[in-house]
Formats: structure tokens, C-alpha cells, sequence
């Protein structure tokens, strides 16, 4: 009989390995949300919280376009006199002339602070790109892990119905069937962080999503993030490798939110700097007034003689204390800096490419192998390993070892891919482009 058992068993791993890339089980009465990679991030682009946001902000810098549109309103005045002492009334109107081009500067940096808060939009739906990427990649690896520790629970389950029968077939001492036992007992223990994992990774991808935490998520791109001996090369998980390092640089510079705000914050500085300048020369106010005196009326006296007056007038204020000059002097300074800034980014950009390049091409080859050589050896190491138990080869504490041994190479595995796609939203988010477009360069590509 536990040859027999032997041989399903056997077949089982077989058949478990063959499946690794089949989905998890969802309770038929949860509500579904089947998404791909790329709807995944649209989604994320159309309703993340922190994007909606972000978005209000270029509404703000719009309404200061409107804001310094404005020319100042007149000034209306009216002077009644009250009492004996004075008798004119007067009716006047002042408007005041801005001189030295102070609308159009105003005008000027509320425009570009518009170009400013679009490209920090931009750049935070990067961030929101990156993020949701490196959720989908985690969740579709939890739920991978999580079905590799229930099949490994499975196949320790057998083990211990193995051991049983041999053992009353007195084929073996009791040590093996308190070994499997224990691996048994260790299989379980590492099922429910497994399932914890899923969980937690769900309602990381939902929050990016702005959907409840508790919706689940079918992932139909997750296949591409699992083994199977039946495709070595799969989807999303391996891409082609992309184009040379000097490629992506040249690319980078061409594309990089982050250097193009560095751009404009020079842009609005010296906006700043006309602005400043504008305010150094003076405005000038024109008033114009009219007086009506009808005189003061006093017992036994004739009756005063009414007069009349405009008045025209002309106000300049004196730049004698203040002649605007410290506001240029500040507003280069800040020019300065931001030139500064931009010439240390424009270093920072090629080292965050070249990095990003390198963890991609590394963390690809471990793939490669981990897909073309370990994962392979391991699941014939395990099988063999069967084998050999049921034939009396081996004692279980081999088998046993064996196994985790394998377990340990699909952790791994699984590392990896995580480790491949956050260097894959590096290099997105290094390069300032998605990666179809970047694979499509027309540039060398590596060897």
C-alpha cells in the first residue's frame, strides 16, 4: 500500500509543479476586480487620492493667472463738510497707472508657476506609477508564495500518511513518522503569514487604487510573475533587455520631470527678477476732483457766493528710503540656487540611471538562471529524492532536507522577481518613460 501511496505521491508533486502558475482560490460569493498591469496603472492615474490632489493644485496656480490679470479699480471719494468751519464739498476719482511692465512680470510667473504645478503633477503620477507596479508585482508574488507553502503543505501531508504505513509495516522506526510530523507541523506554520501576505499586499494595490482594501484582485498579468516548466521566458517578469547605458542617459535628460522643474524653477526666478525690477520704478496715480463751495450763510449778511473748482492731480510716490533694489538682489540669489541645483541633478540623473541599469541587467540574469537552472534542478532533486525514499535509497531526514532545500530556491525565486520589477519601476522612473517605450528605442541593445 505505501508503494502504492509512494507513486501518488510522486505524481502529485508532479502535477503541483505543473500548476505553480494557477490562480488562488477566491470565494465565489466575493466581488472580483479581474485587472492587468497596465489597467492597473490607468486606474491609478484616473482615482489615487494623492493625484486628485495634486490636480487641485494646478487650479490654484490658474486662478493666480486670473489673480494677476487684474488692474487696479479707481478710487472714489466723497468730502462733506459737518459744522461751521469748513463749506466745501468735493466729489473725486483716483486710478492708479502701473508703470515698468508690473502686469505683464506678474502675468509671466503666474503662468510659469502653472507649467510648475503641472510638471509636479506629472512627476507624482510617476511616483503613483512606480508604486502600483511594485504592489501589483508583490501581491502577484504573495499569492504565488502562498499557493507553494499549501502545495508544500500538501506533499509534507502525504509524507506523514507514508511514514504511518511503513511504520505499522514496521518498513521504518518511528522516527520517520515523527519527522514528517514535525515538517508537517512546520509546513503549517508558514501557511498563514503566507496568507497574511496576500492580504496585506491587496490592501496596498487597493489604497493605490482608491477602491475598498477589502476588494479582491485578479491579477491577469499574474502568471507572468510565477514559475512554470512550461515557459521559461514569461511576459512582464522578463523583459527584453534595454538599450545601452549612454542610450538611456541621453534619454533621461530628454524626459526627466525632476530637470525639467529645475528648468522652471530658473524660468520663474527670473521672472521674480523682472517682476523685482518692475516694482523699482513708480507707479503713478491720477486724480481728478470737483469742488462745490456754496459759501457760509450768516444772519444779516448777504448770501454767500457759491463757487466752484476741478482740481487735477498727479501722485508719484519718491523711491527715497526704498528703492526696490534688495528684492532683485534676492530674487538672483535664488536664480543662483536654482542653477546650482539643477547642474548637481543633472549628475544625480546619470548616477540614478546607471544604477537603475545595472540592478535591471543584474537582477535579470538571476532570473535567467533561477528560471532556466535552479528551479529546474530543484524540482528534479525533489522528485529523485521521493524516489529514493521509496525505494529504501534514503532514509526521510534526506527527503525532509530536500525539500526545504527547494522551498528555500522558490523563496528565492520569488525574491527575485520582486527584486526585478521594483528594478524595472527604477529604471521607468530613472528614465522618465514607460518601459514599451523604452525597449522600443531605436539604440543598441545590450548584448
Amino acid at each position: 500500500m505505501w508503494h502504492v501511496l509512494l507513486v501518488s505521491l510522486c505524481l502529485t508533486i508532479e502535477s503541483l509543479v505543473c500548476s505553480y502558475i494557477s490562480s488562488p482560490v477566491v470565494a465565489q460569493t466575493a466581488k472580483v476586480l479581474t485587472l492587468s498591469l497596465d489597467e492597473a496603472i490607468t486606474k491609478a492615474e484616473a482615482y489615487n487620492p494623492q493625484l486628485l490632489t495634486a490636480q487641485r493644485s494646478i487650479n490654484v496656480a490658474q486662478a493666480g493667472v486670473a489673480v494677476a490679470k487684474d488692474r487696479p479699480n479707481p478710487r472714489f471719494s466723497l468730502d462733506i463738510p459737518f459744522g461751521q468751519a469748513e463749506t466745501k464739498h468735493t466729489v473725486g476719482i483716483e486710478q492708479l497707472i502701473e508703470l515698468g511692465g508690473k502686469r505683464g512680470a506678474r502675468l509671466a510667473l503666474a503662468n510659469s508657476q502653472v507649467q510648475q504645478a503641472q510638471l509636479q503633477l506629472d512627476s507624482l503620477r510617476w511616483q503613483i506609477r512606480t508604486q502600483v507596479r511594485q504592489a501589483y508585482a508583490e501581491l502577484a508574488i504573495a499569492q504565488g508564495a502562498q499557493q507553494n507553502a499549501e502545495q508544500s503543505l500538501s506533499i509534507n501531508k502525504q509524507l506523514v500518511n507514508i511514514a504511518k504505513l511503513r511504520f505499522q509495516a514496521d518498513d521504518v522506526a518511528r522516527v520517520d513518522v515523527v519527522q514528517a510530523e514535525f515538517a508537517f507541523a512546520q509546513a503549517q506554520q508558514k501557511v498563514e503569514p503566507a496568507i497574511n501576505r496576500v492580504h496585506q499586499a491587496t490592501i496596498r494595490l487597493n489604497t493605490l487604487l482608491a477602491q475598498p482594501t477589502d476588494t479582491v484582485i485578479s491579477l491577469a498579468d499574474g502568471l507572468a510573475f510565477k514559475f512554470s516548466l512550461n515557459d521559461s521566458q514569461q511576459g512582464l517578469a522578463i523583459l527584453a533587455k534595454p538599450p545601452d547605458v549612454a542610450v538611456l542617459k541621453n534619454l533621461a535628460k530628454a524626459s526627466r520631470l525632476d530637470l525639467a522643474l529645475a528648468e522652471q524653477e530658473i524660468q520663474i526666478n527670473n521672472n521674480q527678477i523682472q517682476l523685482a525690477r518692475s516694482t523699482r520704478i513708480p507707479d503713478v496715480t491720477l486724480a481728478a476732483s470737483f469742488v462745490w463751495d456754496p459759501g457760509l450763510s450768516t444772519d444779516g449778511a448777504p448770501p454767500p457766493t457759491t463757487t466752484t473748482a476741478v482740481i487735477l492731480g498727479v501722485r508719484v510716490d519718491l523711491p527715497l528710503f526704498n528703492s526696490g533694489g534688495s528684492g532683485v538682489n534676492q530674487a538672483r540669489a535664488n536664480l543662483s540656487v536654482s542653477q546650482a541645483q539643477k547642474t548637481g541633478l543633472e549628475s544625480q540623473v546619470d548616477s540614478e540611471v546607471a544604477t537603475a541599469y545595472e540592478n535591471v541587467i543584474s537582477a535579470q540574469r538571476l532570473l535567467e538562471r533561477d528560471r532556466t537552472v535552479l528551479l529546474p534542478q530543484a524540482l528534479e532533486v525533489l522528485n529523485l529524492s521521493h524516489e529514493s525514499y521509496q525505494y529504501g535509497q534514503t532514509g526521510l531526514s534526506d527527503v525532509l532536507l530536500n525539500q526545504q532545500s527547494v522551498q528555500s530556491v522558490f523563496d528565492n525565486f520569488y525574491a527575485d522577481i520582486l527584486a526585478y520589477q521594483t528594478a524595472l519601476g527604477a529604471l521607468e522612473q530613472a528614465v522618465n518613460l514607460p518601459l514599451s517605450a523604452i525597449n522600443n528605442t531605436n539604440a543598441p541593445k545590450t548584448p
